[in-house]
């Protein structure tokens, strides 16, 4: 299996770029400023959230519509793990590079909860290759979900603050909608991989 495994080389130029825009798009527009940082902050998660929603979907689609789009998503879906963690990274940059221009930290809530979110995504990142999958053995899965399902739960309760509204003065975009949609896509998704998981159960007492 791992012999015929072909690396989607034009996902990550996809990603790259798309990450890349999103953080000099911005600075373009606003200069080295409070507001042009505080966008391409914003807007790198718009890249890396669609990408950790196909990750965490890809097996549960497979389970529920087998499609050539479906089964092209579980072959790859190590792939697309690594293209979220290569663009959310780059939205770390663009972040810290935010709290930096302020002057300021984040709160420690924040800095542990969100620290702990980076540091199982860089693990996994660095457990996608054959090689960890067989030295780590049944353990590979549990680091994996963990780690898989503690995202989910940082990207809903990012989501769920926005329905509080933007900042203050902030009339670009409204982030209550942003909010409603993100938290919405984030209930989505676990309700897709539940319905999955009962249907896995189904079949397993059929048989």
């Amino acid at each position: 299996m791992a012999a015929s495994r072909k690396t989607p080389t034009w996902l990550f130029a996809v990603t790259l770029i798309a990450s890349l825009t999103t953080v000099i798009g911005p600075l373009l527009l606003l200069g080295m400023s409070e507001r042009g940082l505080q966008l391409a902050a914003r807007y790198t998660v718009r890249v890396s959230f669609p990408l950790f929603l196909l990750a965490y979907l890809a097996r549960p689609l497979t389970t529920l519509w087998r499609s050539d789009v479906t089964r092209w998503l579980q072959r790859n879906r190590r792939y697309l793990g690594l293209n979220f963690a290569l663009a959310h990274t780059i939205h770390l940059g663009a972040l810290t590079s935010y709290f930096i221009y302020l002057g300021i930290s984040p709160d420690a809530a924040t800095l542990i909860g969100g620290g702990l979110a980076y540091a199982l995504m860089f693990v996994m990142a660095a457990t996608s290759n054959d090689r960890a999958v067989k030295t780590l053995g049944t353990n590979w899965r549990r680091i994996h979900s963990i780690g898989l399902h503690y995202l989910w739960f940082i990207f809903l309760i990012t989501y769920m603050r926005r329905l509080s509204g933007g900042e203050s003065g902030d009339i670009t975009e409204d982030l209550f909608a942003v909010g409603v949609v993100g938290s919405a896509l984030v209930f989505g998704a676990l309700l897709v991989r539940l319905i999955a998981a009962l249907k896995q159960r189904r079949q397993k007492a059929a048989a």
